[in-house]
């Protein structure tokens, strides 16, 4: 196995711990399912920019302002009330 295909699994898996989805059917017609909830561990996120990339309606972006800190593990994982914190925070910063 090369370094780079090393590189790439271990991309993969510290993704694959980063976002927890729980998706659920959609109420809508144009959509099979929808995230009825989902959660950012950012203690797991390195912040690559996949999930931003992969968002198809680009609710996801990267910004410059990464200085959010947390005394406990709990406070580090964001659900859809503190992302809308986050954002309200930074609606005025370009994105990366």
């Amino acid at each position: 196995m090369t370094i780079a295909a090393i590189v790439t699994v271990s991309h993969r898996e510290l993704r694959r711990h980063c976002i927890h989805i729980v998706a659920e059917e959609s109420p809508w017609p144009d959509r099979e399912k929808y995230p009825k909830q989902f959660d950012i561990d950012e203690l797991r996120c390195i912040f690559c920019g996949m999930c931003e990339e992969a968002c198809p309606c680009d609710a996801i972006e990267l910004t410059p302002e990464y200085d959010v800190v947390g005394l406990s593990r709990q406070e580090m994982v964001f659900d859809k009330a503190k992302l809308l914190e986050v954002y309200d925070q930074t609606v005025g910063v370009k994105p990366m």
